[in-house]
């Protein structure tokens, strides 16, 4: 499997997950965001969020700087992938059961206990078999769930905002600030998920200790699957499921765009979500004008 065709597998494993889960979350939310306590069409949400996330970014960078340990990421691992992948079981377990004809049989508290085993159960293979494979699919999981349900609580137009805010602090960060590139290279060094990563060389299932982190890893940041994500639910939202696929296919070739160039034209550091964005943003455009 080449490198293109990789990422483009995460990248729809992931979101046809988290287009599961916000599809189940919608109708929960209804019209007010669990989040902000405003109305999921209200634009203030965008800033909230952005803001939000900025900061995350600002406090890992300042942790990074004056924290030399490991224990704390690796709790942090151990939250995001049992949090993320919950949201995912609780819906999955849910299915499963109604489809077995089993939904009556099990107990309010059995439900949620076995939700809890399962989320248990993904983070302690995540630790026991650290492998590109184990790696990538157990932080596909939990990064569906987080922006299926980010996704549930926004409106097409904040989330419209959002990404496209998001897109320019990419470029800013990536080209001007560079302290993306610093996160990125301290969190292979230390383990922190966020990035879906595969040998620069290669493509492979093993071990992925020993590997250089600058040299011999090529990586994709979460968010660069997890912001189309939120807009791809917001889609779904507010208009269909053939505007998500145009938005989706639009993604995928901004995408594979990205990966083409740094992996065969110029091996440098590139803001994955403009083009990603962008291209999504014309897709969706198309299908819209198309009536699809």
């Amino acid at each position: 499997m080449n490198k293109i065709a990789f990422f483009l597998s995460i990248f729809i494993l992931t979101t046809v997950i988290g287009l599961y889960v916000g599809h189940n979350l919608i109708p929960q939310v209804g019209e007010t965001s669990p989040i902000t306590g405003k109305p999921v069409e209200d634009v203030s949400n965008s800033l909230f969020f952005f803001a939000y996330i900025i900061t995350v970014t600002a406090v890992l960078l300042v942790v990074m700087k004056f924290y030399k340990g490991r224990l704390l990421f690796k709790v942090l691992e151990v939250l995001i992938i049992f949090v993320g992948s919950q949201i995912v079981y609780s819906f999955l377990l849910y299915d499963l059961l109604a489809a077995l004809g089993l939904l009556e049989t099990v107990t309010q508290m059995q439900y949620e206990i076995s939700i809890i085993l399962l989320a248990v159960l993904t983070v302690v293979v995540r630790f026991i078999r650290r492998r590109f494979l184990v790696l990538n699919v157990t932080l596909s999981v939990a990064i569906a769930g987080a922006g299926g349900l980010l996704g549930a609580t926004l409106g097409f137009a904040p989330s419209l905002l959002l990404v496209i805010g998001l897109s320019v602090y990419d470029v800013v960060s990536v080209f001007g600030t560079k302290h993306m590139l610093k996160l990125a290279d301290q969190s292979r060094l230390r383990d922190l998920p966020v990035m879906f990563e595969t040998p620069s060389k290669g493509i492979k299932t093993g071990p992925r200790k020993g590997v250089r982190p600058s040299e011999d890893i090529l990586g994709l940041g979460t968010g660069d699957i997890a912001i189309p994500l939120v807009f791809f639910v917001s889609v779904l939202r507010d208009f269909g499921w053939m505007n998500v696929l145009g938005a989706m296919i639009g993604a995928m070739f901004g995408l594979g765009l990205t990966i083409y160039y740094v992996t065969h034209v110029k091996r440098i550091a590139l803001p994955a979500l403009p083009p990603i964005i962008g291209f999504s943003l014309l897709g969706f455009a198309v299908s819209w004008v198309l009536g699809m």
